[in-house]
């Protein structure tokens, strides 16, 4: 009986405890939020790099891959979130299969109201200067996608590695997708991640692991991967830059720059994420493996 109370006071321990590294991870991820609008909106520096990627941007069959992807973003995320909703509250984790749902939900909304804030308030007052003028940052979209794929690693069991994977190349690819097909910036793509990932670690508060999940099995994203899955994208889109030569500007180095930066940011804040899943709950996996032995 001694030991089982200790295990519920231990876990009680776990739930507070996780409040101070996600609040870390929040002041992290919208601090170099405000980083990157502060270069990528209040510098000519900055401004410059969004205009040139901007201008030597997808063109032919890639703009019209591109669109449609960013097109079907809304639709898809509103799947994934159900389907993560339904797997989690099946294996019993509702808390889960609701924090889910809500970081889905929050990250588009937290992102359209800084959008209209920065553009109505243009507090660096050069807003109107970008290459696509005035409301662009922080990307929607963008913003969607993130979520979707941090959430995912939220109701996802352990180990992650192959999800983590899995959602490092989906929000590459879409990231991509979204400033090479010229919809957004880079940069308000770059702060989209970074204020999802935010949101995301605000629905980690209070939160303790599930029965099994063991925290110290944790996933890490191994270096190779990184290099295998940028390699996979710069090959893409050689195949599909081949494919509309003829009668059109050969410009490769937007593009790579473009997927390069999409795909390692992706990468680095699902990263983050899967690490601060583990340091939010410690000692989760004992705990757990004591209670279920009661």
């Amino acid at each position: 009986m001694g030991a089982m109370v200790h295990d519920r006071i231990a876990v009680n321990r776990s739930k507070s405890s996780s409040a101070a590294p996600c609040a870390l991870f929040v002041a992290a991820t919208t601090g170099l939020a405000g980083a990157v609008y502060w270069f990528g909106v209040g510098t000519a520096a900055g401004r410059d790099v969004d205009a040139y990627l901007l201008r030597r941007g997808a063109q032919g069959i890639v703009e019209v891959i591109g669109d449609a992807l960013v097109f079907l973003v809304p639709p898809a995320a509103a799947l994934g979130a159900l389907a993560l909703f339904g797997m989690a509250w099946r294996a019993g984790r509702r808390g889960d299969a609701i924090r889910a749902v809500a970081i889905v939900a929050a990250a588009p909304v937290v992102a359209r109201v800084a959008k209209m804030a920065l553009e109505d308030g243009d507090p660096l007052g050069t807003e109107a200067s970008r290459q696509l003028g005035a409301g662009f940052f922080p990307s929607g979209h963008a913003a969607i996608v993130m979520a979707l794929c941090l959430a995912a690693l939220l109701v996802a069991p352990w180990p992650r590695r192959r999800l983590l994977l899995a959602a490092g190349v989906y929000a590459s690819a879409l990231g991509f997708a979204i400033a090479a097909g010229r919809s957004h910036h880079l940069s308000d793509v770059y702060g989209a991640f970074l204020l999802a990932a935010a949101v995301a670690a605000l629905g980690l508060v209070g939160r303790t692991p599930p029965r099994g999940e063991d925290p110290n099995a944790g996933a890490g994203l191994a270096v190779a991967h990184i290099v295998i899955v940028i390699a996979a994208i710069i090959a893409g889109i050689l195949l599909l830059e081949s494919w509309r030569i003829a009668g059109e500007p050969h410009d490769l180095a937007g593009l790579t720059a473009t997927a390069t930066a999409a795909s390692a940011s992706a990468f680095l804040i699902l990263a983050g994420y899967e690490r601060l899943l583990r340091r939010t709950a410690p000692d989760g996996g004992r705990i757990c493996a004591r209670l279920l032995r009661r």
